[in-house]
């Protein structure tokens, strides 16, 4: 197997989150496409065996996936908190939100 894809999809996912970290949303989507793209490749040419090359980028790609699964986690944390707080001040919230069992505010 060729690393070229690997090599495309390490790219898009740095570039996703350079996007996320500047909540650039077109280049969010522009990068989550790259990515698509990226492991298309990779499932079309079937990797059999691969270089010890290709499974440290497969290593790396694997832990930029969790960086932005962390980062978009966050995000998603912090804006149900700016909703939460918002409909608290129009009165139609919870006026004490509390975390929940899973670890998110509670509506």
């Amino acid at each position: 197997m060729t690393v070229a894809p690997l090599e495309a999809l390490v790219r898009e996912q740095r570039a996703l989150l350079a996007a996320l970290d500047a909540d650039d949303v077109e280049a969010i989507a522009r990068h989550t496409a790259g990515i698509d793209e990226a492991l298309a490749h990779i499932r079309a040419s079937a990797p059999r065996s691969t270089s010890s090359q290709a499974k440290a980028l497969a290593e790396e790609a694997m832990t930029l996936a969790d960086a932005a699964r962390v980062r978009v986690n966050v995000l998603a944390d912090m804006t149900a908190r700016r909703l939460s707080r918002l409909a608290a001040a129009t009165g139609k919230g919870n006026a004490a939100p509390t975390y929940g069992r899973n670890g998110r505010l509670g509506r």
